[in-house]
């Protein structure tokens, strides 16, 4: 992005704020970006949510707003950061949701009341049905070769490429925070009890087979090397375990990171949420899993409008 392109955002962003009467943010801060790319080679989402980032924070010589920073000081103030990047649209955009970070909780409390009084049973029998798509993916490909007779090849494999899809998405869902466990983990709903404390909760996750567990963030000199091994042998571990139900990826996936700094951990040291993803995790992440590619990236749709 060049140095105009630069100040013309940081310019659209102080006029928004502006025009709504908002402040550079002094708090905590929930952040989401919701980007769109129409170019053949865009670089990777992360680096276009880096670039973003920056530009959010500190302002630019020439950009007409009162104060140093545009939307926070410091980008340690993102405690909860949502980005989400599709390529290949027909025209690029970028949406920016801020709020304080205490707002997000209170959407998080509101949301999880609203689910426990909507619970029913037949949720819950939903959740196990989807569940039962792992047992049959295994049951498949463990009998093989009786299916295949039985089917035939070409039918057989278009069975099983279906059935890898349901068996991923129940897999893969059941591994991620849902707002439900999210905000027990924050102590929500208030006065609602759980069993467990919010500790529990964040400790049952951060135990859990079906997440990828780093350990502790370096903070000493030196860390950041045995930590980015932890990384690799995590991954690995991983791969070994559910290799035969993800290999290959068939189902897009999302990449949620729940940090937990140790509480004596200097504020001096703290990483912020964009370095963990961009610096330790993407790049020994995506090249072990993959990526999916949706069929629909590779229609030009605009070319089939102008035949039309």
């Amino acid at each position: 992005m060049s140095a105009t392109d630069r100040a013309a955002f940081q310019t659209a962003v102080a006029e928004h704020l502006t025009s709504i009467k908002r402040g550079t943010f002094r708090g905590d801060v929930a952040l989401k970006l919701d980007l769109a790319t129409a170019g053949k080679s865009p670089p990777h989402a992360h680096t276009i949510a880096k670039n973003f980032l920056d530009l959010l924070g500190d302002r630019m010589t020439g950009v007409d707003w009162p104060k140093k920073s545009l939307l926070y000081a410091d980008d340690s103030q993102i405690q909860a950061l949502s980005v989400s990047c599709r390529h290949g649209e027909d025209r690029p955009n970028i949406r920016i949701e801020a709020r304080p970070f205490a707002d997000m909780l209170d959407d998080l409390e509101l949301a999880g009341r609203a689910l426990q009084a909507a619970e029913s049973m037949e949720s819950h029998y939903e959740q196990e049905r989807e569940g039962e798509w792992v047992d049959t993916f295994r049951n498949l490909i463990r009998d093989e070769k009786a299916q295949r007779k039985a089917l035939g090849d070409k039918t057989y494999e278009a069975y099983r490429e279906m059935v890898r899809w349901s068996a991923q998405r129940a897999l893969l869902g059941r591994s991620g925070v849902d707002i439900p466990v999210l905000g027990w983990m924050y102590g929500l709903p208030r006065g609602l009890p759980t069993g467990f404390d919010k500790k529990m909760w964040a400790g049952l996750v951060g135990e859990s087979k079906l997440r990828l567990q780093v350990g502790e963030l370096p903070i000493a000199s030196g860390g950041s090397s045995k930590f980015e091994q932890n990384v690799v042998d995590e991954i690995a571990a991983f791969k070994k375990r559910w290799d035969w139900i993800i290999s290959p990826l068939v189902v897009a996936v999302a990449l949620e990171v729940v940090v937990r700094p140790n509480p004596k951990t200097p504020p001096t040291v703290l990483h912020d949420l964009d370095n963990i993803v961009r610096d330790y995790l993407i790049p020994d992440i995506v090249p072990a899993f993959g990526t999916v590619s949706d069929q629909r990236w590779t229609i030009d749709f605009a070319e089939l409008r102008a035949r039309d």
